[in-house]
């Protein structure tokens, strides 16, 4: 008497990996974040001190916040096109979160390259933000000195690591958790949820 064992063969599950998804769109919004955030320090450099506290700076960088958020939409619609539309919401915010992670990584690095390119960028913006803040009639002079003594502490020590880490850490917080937001309604208006399994 022969037995015969009849094994049936499986269909290989595919391992549905949101990292091609993350790291396209992380780099692709890490460089925008990068040259918005670039473009108003030009425009700093560039613009006579008035004492304005809204300087090329500081509105580039809300225009840089504002720019990243659409990362984990980008994000979420690479997924879908690669895996389909069927996935949960609480993926579209992995998938964000990764975004905004890979988004930091990429602009930090860019902004530590970009001095070495452009050798006086880091003189230039410090003498035009501290150029600003004295003729502010909007702080009082006492704090204008701190103000002033932290730009240059934070200038002076611009390759540090532990300024390296803080300008990391702030970008994932920012743009982490900006992109789980907009990983979440990406995933809750591209997405749909997966069917139970019968």
């Amino acid at each position: 008497m022969i037995f015969k064992l009849e094994v049936n063969s499986m269909e290989p599950v595919q391992n549905k990996s949101f990292w091609n998804a993350s790291a396209k769109a992380g780099v692709v919004f890490g460089f925008v974040v990068f040259l918005v955030s670039t473009i108003g320090s030009y425009i700093t450099i560039h613009s006579e001190p008035t004492g304005n506290l809204l300087s090329g700076t500081i509105l580039a960088s809300a225009l840089g916040c504002l720019v990243a958020i659409f990362g984990g939409v980008l994000a979420v619609k690479f997924y879908i096109n690669e895996y389909g539309p069927e996935m949960k919401i609480g993926q579209g915010a992995v998938i964000g979160l990764m975004t905004g992670i890979v988004m930091a990584v990429v602009s930090q690095i860019l902004a530590l390259i970009w001095p070495v390119i452009d050798v006086a960028f880091i003189e230039n913006l410090q003498t035009a933000l501290i150029a600003n803040i004295e003729l502010s009639q909007q702080i009082p002079d006492a704090q204008k000195e701190g103000m002033i003594d932290g730009i240059y502490a934070q200038f002076q020590n611009f390759y540090s690591v532990g300024n390296i880490l803080q300008g990391f850490l702030m970008g994932v917080v920012t743009y982490g958790l900006l992109n789980v937001l907009s990983g979440l309604l990406g995933a809750k208006f591209m997405g749909r949820n997966p069917q139970p399994e019968l």
